[in-house]
């Protein structure tokens, strides 16, 4: 179930696969202190969780482990689990081990239907967000570079064309601001073939009432009127399309991180939304560090209590002189982290789990201002 790897050897899986496009299930045995298979890494695909199992498993682990592996990527989760391992090669042939498990994939795809100004306002919003924004209009002189720099695709098209491409997408996020409800209509009639995770249409609530109607009549599904989100946006009362985009943009992050659990795997320890903001690209500058034939320290959030800065899945790499990439929640606790690293550097400890006490005395100048408790697995690649 776990096998044996070079640290080095998940790292380049793992980015092989998300430069492809492919998503997985991440599981690293993060506990307990000690254990021969600490810090093994597995690559779970969430159709065929079992794949990784072994055929010396009991059916009572490959159980635990394909429940464990289907509740992470079916929400998008981070998952802090106990998981019984069947293990021939050491002593103990039955252990119990912590795994943490944290869904990855490529940055979600979020299409803009429409590049007019709440277009132009938005794109470069969700793309410091992290989604891939592909830009969408029938007009070429709107779809431009210099009006779409932050877009990771600029497409002319006619609307029901693209929006017949966008519901094929894995993972995808439409936003219909279009200049005529014809064309939004149109776009959500293409996109009932497919399971968008997110619509937002613009649109008074008259407008957005009859188009549901409509919808329904025509045989929308259900996931789709419910996905819906029209009018777009969070109610702040915005008016200007700057305020209207980010109205949009904080409605959709709220849909990611919202992370709704109808059931957990027994001997979850805690789950919630993976925060993987910005993980391809540190773990394409790990890569580099080691190509260089350099160490470095990759810190995770596996466990949080209360209101922590950073949540599970959250990872900074540290390097031997210090410096530092991504971040876990800055504050006390990074500055922590960040010695224990150097440490580990230095001695050449492969593994640590450090507990971090945000909750101190709030007059402190040098208390952390969250208040909570998290966990982070700290692993030497070279």
């Amino acid at each position: 179930m776990i096998l044996p790897a070079p640290a080095s050897s998940w790292l380049a899986d793992a980015l092989s696969k998300l430069r492809c496009g492919q998503s997985f299930v991440l599981a690293t045995v993060v506990g307990p202190p000690g254990h021969p298979r600490l810090g093994q890494h597995v690559l779970a695909d969430p159709a065929a969780p079992d794949q990784v199992s072994g055929d010396q498993l009991p059916a009572l682990v490959e159980a635990a482990w394909n429940e464990a592996v289907a509740a992470a990527s079916q929400k998008h989760l981070a998952i802090l689990c106990s998981v019984p391992l069947k293990d021939r090669d050491f002593g103990d042939p039955f252990s119990i081990v912590e795994v943490f498990m944290s869904w990855c994939g490529p940055p979600a795809e979020a299409w803009i239907f429409g590049a007019g100004h709440i277009g132009v306002a938005l794109t470069p919003l969700l793309s410091q967000l992290g989604w891939r924004v592909v830009i969408c209009d029938d007009r070429p002189e709107f779809v431009t570079v210099a009006r779409f720099p932050d877009a990771h695709q600029r497409r002319v098209d006619d609307f029901a064309i693209a929006g017949r491409v966008c519901a094929s997408r894995p993972d995808v996020w439409a936003v219909l601001v279009t200049r005529g409800h014809q064309h939004d209509e149109q776009i959500l009639r293409e996109l009932r073939s497919g399971r968008p995770r997110y619509v937002g249409m613009i649109g008074s609530h008259r407008r957005v009432a009859a188009v549901r109607k409509r919808l329904a009549a025509d045989g929308a599904s259900p996931h789709l009127l419910e996905i819906l989100h029209s009018p777009v946006g969070l109610p702040i009362g915005a008016e200007s399309p700057m305020e209207i985009a980010v109205s949009i943009a904080a409605e959709m992050v709220s849909v990611r991180r919202a992370a709704v659990v109808l059931s957990l795997p027994p001997g979850t320890e805690s789950a919630g939304s993976a925060d993987d903001s910005g993980q391809i690209e540190l773990w394409e500058h790990i890569s580099k560090i080691l190509g260089a034939g350099r160490p470095a320290v990759l810190a995770t959030v596996v466990c949080r209590r209360g209101s922590t800065p950073r949540g599970p899945g959250a990872q900074m790499a540290i390097c031997a002189d210090g410096t530092t990439m991504g971040t876990i929640g800055g504050g006390c606790g990074e500055g922590t982290v960040l010695r224990i690293a150097k440490e580990m550097i230095a001695g050449q400890i492969t593994y640590r789990r450090v507990g971090l006490d945000l909750a101190g005395d709030v007059e402190a100048e040098t208390t952390d201002i969250c208040g909570g408790h998290y966990s982070v697995f700290l692993e030497l690649l070279r």
